[in-house]
């Protein structure tokens, strides 16, 4: 019986002294938590469409209108003979300060110094037109033949009938020349033609 009570009485002891030895327990310390930070708006990664330019369309250059025959200046380079025939080296040269563009073909014309038209050419069909730069030069050959009529009041010279739009008489090859064809026989007939203008 005594040493039970022993037993109790150390238990209660033991109990007791626990319960007061014992540290009070501390109050947890309340850890900061970061707040979620708002999120940020959206932006658009759309870029806006291009705004379309207007392209300008390449003015159409207007083509070269007709020369003027006033600013046209044809001389006589050279004369050359062939069997029955003459021949003139012409040059044309643009005076004015446009191009312009002439016939390839015209009606020659082969004159004597009072403007006489000795032998008279054909109206080309050919309507096909050659241009030519601001000072720029075409040639070309007139082949003359069987003149038989008088002789020629010097200078003789060669001209051009442009399609209405005038004549250029070129410059004699010199001022005294009196070149025409030989005579071949009256019955068959002058004749006068010209290659085309080409540089």
């Amino acid at each position: 019986m005594k040493r039970l009570t022993f037993v109790l009485v150390a238990a209660l002891v033991f109990m007791a002294c626990s319960a007061q030895g014992a540290a009070p327990t501390a109050a947890p310390t309340p850890v900061a938590t970061a707040s979620p930070s708002p999120l940020a708006a959206p932006t658009s990664t759309e870029t806006a469409a291009p705004t379309p330019t207007a392209t300008q369309k390449p003015t159409a250059t207007p083509a070269p209108s007709a020369c003027d025959p006033a600013k046209l200046a044809a001389r006589i380079t050279l004369w050359e003979g062939a069997a029955g025939s003459r021949i003139a080296h012409v040059e044309l040269t643009n005076a004015s300060s446009q191009t312009c563009t002439i016939r390839a073909m015209d009606k020659p014309q082969l004159v004597d110094g009072k403007g006489s038209v000795l032998i008279n050419g054909q109206t080309p069909s050919s309507t096909a037109v050659v241009t030519v730069a601001p000072g720029g030069v075409l040639k070309t050959l007139v082949r003359d033949s069987n003149y038989c009529g008088p002789n020629p009041t010097p200078p003789v010279s060669v001209a051009f009938v442009q399609s209405g739009d005038g004549r250029i008489v070129a410059t004699p090859f010199s001022p005294t020349d009196a070149t025409v064809p030989p005579c071949n026989g009256a019955g068959s007939g002058a004749s006068i033609d010209m290659h085309p203008w080409a540089p």
